[in-house]
């Protein structure tokens, strides 16, 4: 995928920001961002931009025009076919996450809105079934342009993070990459688990019942997490990874 998009940079940029359109927008969009494996392609364009290929604040700016785009057509249809959706073939089988998504919106209503776009299955159909339940349109868009904004960096930063590290020196049992690569694991893993014991704990109303994968887990991943964040931090090619990064963010 990377070696394809590397082609396409280097073909025309503003094709590759296309790309990152559509990619957004079909994400974003109800039902469609159920098929679209926005994730790995996101990663991939953040890379790109990791290894100076693509302008961040640009594709930040594509990104977030893409996903408000489709998050506001899917509010739209929810809110004008909430009659005829339950009876099309295409939502049957995704009736379970409705349903998920029906109660993530009448439990905490715009903060569901909001979160739900940075975590779990769902993102793609929130919005649409805010329509369906007739949220007011004072309530749903502050909630939805802030996701917006800030979900397009946040998912292209992990590759951005990756990309900058390409050419960097990588022998040793504890080069730089591996450290990164053991970084982004235990990141990726403290979140995981920290989404489940926050998911159990509201469900259960209580600590005492957690089971014990996320009673030990979160607090041992946290460690491992800081351990090599640590090691990175003190590793001799950190300075030039983070003139890297900043090179592209800034």
């Amino acid at each position: 995928m990377e070696t394809w998009l590397h082609s396409l940079l280097a073909h025309s940029s503003e094709l590759a920001l296309l790309l990152l359109f559509i990619i957004v927008l079909a994400e974003s969009t109800a039902i469609v961002g159920l098929l679209i494996p926005g994730t790995v392609l996101m990663l991939a364009m953040g890379a790109l931009i990791g290894n100076g290929q693509m302008d961040f604040w640009v594709a930040c700016a594509v990104g977030f025009i893409a996903a408000l785009i489709g998050d506001g057509l899917s509010y739209w249809l929810g809110y004008r076919y909430r009659s005829q959706l339950h009876r099309l073939s295409i939502i049957r089988p995704h009736r379970r996450l409705l349903i998920q998504a029906r109660l993530v919106l009448r439990h905490h209503g715009p903060v569901g809105i909001f979160v739900g776009r940075f975590l779990g299955p769902t993102r793609p159909v929130l919005p649409m079934v805010a329509g369906m339940l007739s949220m007011p349109r004072r309530r749903f868009w502050p909630a939805c342009v802030l996701a917006c904004l800030l979900w397009t960096p946040a998912y292209l930063m992990p590759g951005i993070l990756a990309g900058a590290a390409i050419g960097l020196a990588s022998d040793g049992l504890f080069s730089f990459p591996i450290l990164l690569t053991l970084a982004a694991i235990s990141v990726g893993l403290v979140l995981w688990l920290g989404t489940q014991a926050v998911r159990h704990s509201l469900r259960a109303r209580a600590l005492a019942g957690m089971p014990v994968h996320l009673s030990w887990g979160a607090p041992l991943s946290g460690i491992a997490c800081a351990v090599a964040v640590w090691q990175i931090a003190v590793h001799p090619l950190a300075p030039i990874y983070g003139a890297r990064v900043w090179q592209v963010l800034a």
